[in-house]
Protein backbone atom coordinates (compact mmCIF):
# COMPACT_ATOMS: atom_id res chain seq x y z
CA UNK A 1 0.00 0.00 0.00
CA UNK A 2 2.92 2.85 0.91
CA UNK A 3 3.39 2.50 -3.42
CA UNK A 4 0.62 4.70 -3.81
CA UNK A 5 1.61 6.94 -1.43
CA UNK A 6 -0.53 9.41 0.36
CA UNK A 7 -2.31 12.03 -1.48
CA UNK A 8 -2.86 15.57 0.04
CA UNK A 9 -5.45 17.88 -0.62
CA UNK A 10 -4.39 19.96 -3.40
CA UNK A 11 -0.97 18.68 -3.49
CA UNK A 12 -1.26 18.73 -7.15
CA UNK A 13 -2.86 21.16 -9.20
CA UNK A 14 -4.25 19.39 -12.87
CA UNK A 15 -2.74 21.80 -16.00
CA UNK A 16 -4.75 21.90 -18.29
CA UNK A 17 -3.56 22.12 -22.42
CA UNK A 18 -2.82 25.70 -23.47
CA UNK A 19 -2.18 26.80 -27.34
CA UNK A 20 0.78 27.15 -28.07
CA UNK A 21 2.97 28.86 -30.88
CA UNK A 22 2.39 26.53 -33.24
CA UNK A 23 -1.47 26.31 -32.70
CA UNK A 24 -1.28 30.55 -33.46
CA UNK A 25 0.80 29.64 -36.66
CA UNK A 26 -2.19 26.99 -38.39
CA UNK A 27 -4.32 29.82 -37.49
CA UNK A 28 -2.90 32.76 -38.85
CA UNK A 29 -2.67 30.00 -42.01
CA UNK A 30 -6.31 28.69 -41.95
CA UNK A 31 -7.16 32.58 -42.51
CA UNK A 32 -4.57 33.65 -44.63
CA UNK A 33 -6.16 30.84 -47.01
CA UNK A 34 -9.59 31.58 -46.56
CA UNK A 35 -8.50 35.69 -47.76
CA UNK A 36 -6.67 34.10 -50.57
CA UNK A 37 -9.72 31.95 -51.61
CA UNK A 38 -12.24 34.85 -51.37
CA UNK A 39 -9.91 37.18 -53.71
CA UNK A 40 -9.38 34.74 -56.28
CA UNK A 41 -13.64 33.74 -55.77
CA UNK A 42 -14.03 37.83 -57.00
CA UNK A 43 -11.53 37.69 -59.29
CA UNK A 44 -12.49 35.13 -61.02
CA UNK A 45 -16.29 36.07 -61.19
CA UNK A 46 -14.80 39.35 -62.80
CA UNK A 47 -13.47 37.10 -65.66
CA UNK A 48 -15.95 34.05 -65.62
CA UNK A 49 -18.55 33.10 -68.32
CA UNK A 50 -21.65 35.78 -67.13
CA UNK A 51 -20.03 36.31 -63.88
CA UNK A 52 -20.06 32.65 -62.60
CA UNK A 53 -16.22 31.98 -60.84
CA UNK A 54 -16.32 28.62 -61.50
CA UNK A 55 -16.87 28.61 -65.49
CA UNK A 56 -14.49 28.93 -68.41
CA UNK A 57 -15.10 31.40 -70.88
CA UNK A 58 -15.05 30.27 -74.79
CA UNK A 59 -11.08 30.00 -76.36
CA UNK A 60 -12.04 31.96 -79.45
CA UNK A 61 -14.47 34.61 -77.62
CA UNK A 62 -12.81 35.72 -74.38
CA UNK A 63 -14.78 39.22 -73.10
CA UNK A 64 -12.99 41.11 -70.48
CA UNK A 65 -14.27 43.41 -68.52
CA UNK A 66 -11.96 46.51 -68.15
CA UNK A 67 -12.81 49.69 -70.13
CA UNK A 68 -9.31 50.01 -70.50
CA UNK A 69 -8.65 47.35 -72.46
CA UNK A 70 -12.20 47.01 -74.19
CA UNK A 71 -10.71 49.11 -76.90
CA UNK A 72 -7.96 46.68 -76.97
CA UNK A 73 -8.03 43.51 -79.82
CA UNK A 74 -7.63 40.06 -77.75
CA UNK A 75 -4.77 39.08 -80.42
CA UNK A 76 -2.98 42.28 -78.80
CA UNK A 77 -3.50 41.06 -74.85
CA UNK A 78 -2.06 37.56 -75.49
CA UNK A 79 1.70 37.21 -75.02
CA UNK A 80 2.52 35.85 -77.88
CA UNK A 81 6.27 33.42 -77.18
Amino acid sequence: MSQFGMQMPGGRQSRSATPDVYTALMFIAVVALGAACALLWIQASKVGKDGVPYQLQDKDRIVLPSRALADEPVDRLIWRT
